[in-house]
């Protein structure tokens, strides 16, 4: 159970996450001290059987806690704890996701590092913590849509299934993410089986988010859209704006490069441009937020309101 190198998957520390998940998630408070307790609760002897290395402390500290889950189980308390549970927190989240990636993108990693800089189909990842942000700046509920334009292998679209439980859809057109993206999608619903979660639930396209009937039908009707657009060329960067036209009010449109240049102010000869439907707000995201760089930077949330526009051509005419 030992790893050949820092890289891979260490069962071990997935064996005490998962306990660890469950201790926080599932156990009602009145049965909490003997996962919890300081010096006898299965987690300390778990921390401390890895400590010294002790194969048998660590196998008697895992069986006792399968001992007590199965108790719990069958009186029906993991279930009443689980349907009280109102919201799945960040570092549940982050198992999920991560025994999920661990176990279908990791092993098969080098697939997606054959991309051709200066294209369209750079491959970056928007880490779980700085999503977490987004979803809370843009009031992402169970009940709207979500939609992640370039969507890879898939993280976001299934941590807004997983965290927020809405309807969540992704369009990717590299083959290699998408494959490693439904190997993903697979593994998370029985993951989320599981552990006893119902997600919302998650649709993964294949294909030209500009040309996909299925995608260009549900922007009209998204809550919010996604758009890592780091690398996108501005070629792309234009041809997507149109598509702003359709979608609704109060649409969020949140990007890692704006879509509105610095500076843009609507005037009688640029009327027809779609930008003009946007309000644009900039803000910051911190260190360990994406995947090709340990520095923050900025991202921005652009609102379709159609309010300024129609304001500007009332003064006017």
């Amino acid at each position: 159970m030992v790893p050949k190198d820092n890289d891979e998957f260490r069962p071990i520390d997935d064996i005490v996450q998962v306990i660890e998940t469950v201790a926080d998630n599932y156990i009602p408070t009145e049965e909490a001290e003997e996962f919890n307790d300081e010096t006898t609760g299965i987690r300390r002897r778990l921390r401390r059987a890895l400590a010294v290395t002790s194969d048998a402390q660590f196998r008697e500290a895992v069986d006792d806690y399968n001992k007590a889950v199965e108790r719990l189980r069958l009186s029906g308390s993991l279930a009443k704890t689980l349907d009280e549970t109102q919201r799945i927190n960040l570092p549940w989240v982050e198992r999920i996701l991560n025994q999920t990636y661990a176990r279908t993108v990791s092993p098969r990693v080098e697939s997606l590092r054959q991309y051709e800089n200066g294209t369209d189909n750079v491959y970056g990842e928007l880490l779980p913590r700085f999503i977490s942000n987004i979803f809370k700046e843009t009031k992402l509920k169970s009940g709207q849509v979500f939609v992640d334009l370039g969507s890879g292998v898939g993280n976001v679209v299934l941590q807004a299934a997983l965290e927020i439980g809405c309807e969540s859809w992704g369009c990717e057109m590299m083959a290699n993410a998408c494959d490693l993206a439904e190997l993903q999608q697979a593994e998370f619903k029985a993951r989320c089986r599981l552990w006893g979660i119902a997600p919302g639930k998650t649709h993964l396209v294949r294909g030209d988010f500009l040309e996909q009937d299925s995608i260009i039908n549900v922007l009209k009707r998204a809550d919010v859209v996604l758009i890592n657009n780091q690398a996108f060329t501005p070629q792309l960067n234009n041809e997507l704006i149109n598509h702003f036209l359709d979608m609704k009010e109060g649409c969020k449109i949140v990007s890692l490069k704006s879509f509105v240049p610095a500076g843009h102010k609507i005037q009688s000869r640029n009327l027809n441009s779609p930008i003009n439907l946007l309000k644009v707000q900039q803000k910051n995201y911190w260190s360990n937020s994406v995947s090709w760089t340990d520095v923050g930077g900025t991202y921005f949330i652009a609102t379709k309101d159609s309010s300024r526009l129609k304001a500007f051509m009332d003064d006017s005419f």
